[in-house]
Formats: C-alpha cells, structure tokens, sequence
C-alpha cells in the first residue's frame, strides 16, 4: 500500500448547533429574574423590538394582505401569539408590575435576602431548607412571623413540631429577635442572644413587661426578691433592645418569586395557568417593520433593519415556544401529582423526567431545561417545579411511593419520638414497615442522613445537653 497525500470525497451528517438555536435554549433555561433581563437588553440592543401595550395588542403586526412568504409566515406567528386561551394566561389586571422589582434591583440588601444568605450557609436538608424559606418569607417588615405555625404547616403538608423546629433555626439567625410572634419572644431572643435571657433579664421580660412600661420597678424587685438597683439595671438593659428587628433594613417587596405558572382549583379540578407578568409580550415596531420591506438607498441600513427584523423574530418565537412547553410539562405534572395538590408533600409520587418527556412527547433534555429554575404557585404554597420529579420505593401493595415522601415520613417520625429515647434506624424502618413501607435499615440511614438528622447517640446526647442548659 502507498503513502502519501490522498483525497476522498466522504458524505456524513452533523448536527449543527446554530447561534439561534443555541438561543432558544438559552432562553427555554432561563428563570422569570433571568428572562426579564435578557428582554431588558434586546430591548435597548435591537430597536425593532418593543413592549406591546394592551391596547394594541390586536393589531401589533398590521393586517397586511401581501407581501413575501417570510412576512406571511412572521404574521401568522404573532397572531397565534395573540391567541392564548390555549395557554391559559393569567392576563396582568394591573395589580402587579412588570418587570424586576425596583427594590430588588437596586443593589440594596433587604431583610429577606440577609436571612436567606444565612440559611443557605447552614447546610441544611432540601426538608429543613424548603421550611426555613417559607418562614422567611412569611416575616415582615418588623421582623416578626405573623402566621400561625399550625397553617404554615398545613400549607406545607408537613408536621407542626417540623415548622416549630425551623422556626427555632430561623430564630437564631442575625438580626437578633428575628422570627419572634410576639415582643415578648421577641425581647426574649435578644437577651438569649446577649447570654441574660436565663437571670433577671429574661424573668422580667417574661412576666413583667406591663410593669416596666408603668415604671413600677419597685414592684418588680419586691416580687422577685431582688434589689430595686439590680431591676433598674436590668429595665435600663431592656429598654436597650430593639422591639422592631427588621427595621433597619430597607422595605420589603410584595413578593420575592416570581412563578412561571400558577395552578388553582376551580370546582374540584386544578387548572393551570401561565403567569403573564412572567412571559413580558415583545412586538415588532412598526416603523422599522415598514423600513424593513421598502427599497432604501443606502443598502447598509437595509440589510442591517433585515437582520434586527430577523432575530427580533426569533426572540419572540422562543419566547412563546418557551410558555408553551413549561404549560404542557406542567399540565402533565397536574395528572400525575394531583396527591400532592391535594394532601401535600407526604402523596408525592415517584416520578421522572423520562416519563414526563415521553408523556409530552419531547426529549428529556428538554424537560429539564424547561422546569430548571422555574416556579409553580399552587392552593399549598409556591414551590420549584422540580420538587414534583422524585425516584421512589414500592409499598406492601406494590404502589409506588415517591422517595421524598419516605424522607418526610422518616423526619416526622423522629420529630414526634421520645427526646430521651430516640429511635434507632431499624425501629424507624419497622414502623416504616407498619405503615406498609419496606424499607431497609441502610436505606434509613441515607435517608435520615440526607434530611440533615443525627444518629441516635447525637440525638440523645443533644435532648441531654439542652435539659443541663434549661
């Protein structure tokens, strides 16, 4: 056989990912906050594009008879964009702004982000961390939690003892007294956090209180059997502390997530809707569309109008492929997870991107960019779309139970067992098995250590320690 230089003429097929296509997906992937951002700057980079008022939205691309294939192409796609009673679009009535929130933009550290910086550096379980969030998110400007724990649990499909547990964990969190329901819980914090809350501080901040606000130390001091220099000194140290946690940080915005999709129930049946106020409604200006089919002298322009005109298409056709495929994956959602709209986290059913996918009938790449980052508003709270997508375990009858659903249980279990005698991971799996759920004492160990719990000696040894600190 020779060597040397040969030509061949071979015939193969590739796959060529293309800048348009590359932004479709780009765009698919992005969250509400992220999409908001790139409108933002092909707003100001591609003048073609602009906002559509309501009031013009009937006739944002003309009603033109003629003209070329690509322009008749380019109408039908906006007016199948003005036709959303397919989608199900929650219409913005007013009540909420488009666009990022003004407080969220300015750089400015609210209350909200500082307490959820703080919880992110804990480390916590996906259970504990989901909990904290929505704690924090139901405290208000005063840095109080003004919801009761029994509804907040209820919302969450969870244990009470779980959102009381959080709730103690968000209470530790800086600024001190954050958290509290009430001034007395919140003074309270304050002083355990100066190390006081066990000596005559905390005993005058727990049955005092109307006392001091008359100025009747005297009193105080008679009934606690203690000097009336040592209240004053005490008073003097409590009037120090600050009633309103929250309120040296700048004010609150209404609402911190903005969801993709919002489900609600309507006569027993959940339908669902796509939240407008997150797909904002580009349209072509009018005045450089007309520029953009009339012959002009100066070809540069023409050519650079015809290419804006272009990818200002395209934008907008990814736009609305991206609204039509998060409502299709979530619609699935809703058949498959109707036991978590109904009960909570605790019907949780095992469930895969793959499946989703072939349900739908698109590829499971595509499933996962569609749910990555994105929100769901529902009757129990808002919550990432990818909390419906769990593996799971199969039950005494062969039913599947998701295996979130199993961690839940387990962190139920060990928030409602005798502090002096915790259960061991087998006891946990035998009662596990009781409630016709096999699972295996090693599966119990990952789970509980996933949730973020100790062992069994941890656990007794901290129950000991807080009863020394008491």
């Amino acid at each position: 056989m020779g060597t040397g230089p040969n030509v061949r003429l071979e015939h193969t097929q590739k796959l060529v990912f293309r800048n348009e296509l590359q932004q479709a997906v780009a765009i698919l992937q992005f969250s509400s906050q992220e999409l908001e951002g790139f409108i933002s700057e092909q707003l100001v980079e591609n003048p073609l594009l602009e906002m559509r008022e309501e009031e013009s939205c009937g006739d944002s691309f003309g009603n033109e008879a003629k003209g070329t294939e690509e322009e008749r192409e380019s109408t039908d796609w906006i007016d199948y964009f003005s036709d959303s009673s397919d989608l199900g679009l929650a219409r913005d009535d007013g009540s909420a702004s488009r666009g990022v929130d003004p407080e969220r933009s300015s750089g400015v550290l609210t209350l909200y982000d500082f307490l959820i910086t703080q919880v992110g550096l804990l480390r916590l379980s996906n259970y504990d961390q989901l909990i904290c969030e929505y704690i924090i998110g139901n405290i208000d400007g005063d840095g109080y939690f003004r919801i009761n724990t029994r509804e907040a649990a209820g919302y969450l499909g969870v244990p009470q003892a779980a959102v009381e547990k959080a709730l103690k964990l968000v209470q530790t969190l800086d600024p001190p007294g954050v958290g509290a329901r009430n001034l007395k819980e919140c003074l309270l914090l304050q002083a355990e956090s100066a190390g006081l809350s066990e000596g005559l501080v905390g005993a005058i901040v727990s049955g005092h209180l109307e006392a001091v606000a008359a100025g009747k130390l005297a009193g105080i001091a008679r009934q606690l059997g203690v000097a009336t220099e040592e209240v004053s000194q005490a008073v003097g140290f409590i009037r120090c502390l600050n009633p309103k946690p929250g309120s040296s940080f700048p004010g609150e915005p209404v609402q911190y997530l903005l969801p993709d999709v919002i489900i609600e129930k309507v006569g027993g049946e959940y339908v669902v809707l796509i939240n407008e106020n997150a797909y904002p409604r580009l349209v072509i200006n009018r005045t450089y569309r007309e520029l953009a089919r009339r012959d002009t002298p100066n070809p540069e322009a023409k050519d650079f109008i015809q290419a804006k005109y272009k990818q200002a298409l395209w934008i907008i056709k990814s736009i609305e492929q991206r609204r039509t495929t998060v409502y299709r994956i979530v619609t699935e959602l809703v058949k498959r997870q109707r036991g978590f709209l109904d009960v909570g986290i605790a019907a949780l059913k095992p469930l895969t991107l793959r499946e989703v996918a072939q349900a739908v009938e698109l590829h499971e790449s595509t499933v996962s960019r569609a749910v990555s980052r994105k929100y769901v508003q529902c009757p129990r709270g808002i919550f990432k779309l990818k909390v419906f997508f769990s593996g799971g375990l199969s039950d005494a009858s062969g039913q599947a139970v998701a295996a979130q659903s199993i961690k839940w249980l387990i962190k139920e279990i060990v928030a409602s067992e005798n502090p002096e005698k915790p259960l061991s991971d087998q006891e946990i799996a035998n009662i596990l098995a009781a409630r016709g759920l096999k699972v295996s004492r090693r599966t119990v160990a990952k789970y509980r250590a996933d949730q973020g719990i100790s062992g069994t000696a941890k656990r007794r040894i901290r129950t000991g320690d807080s009863k020394k600190k008491v």
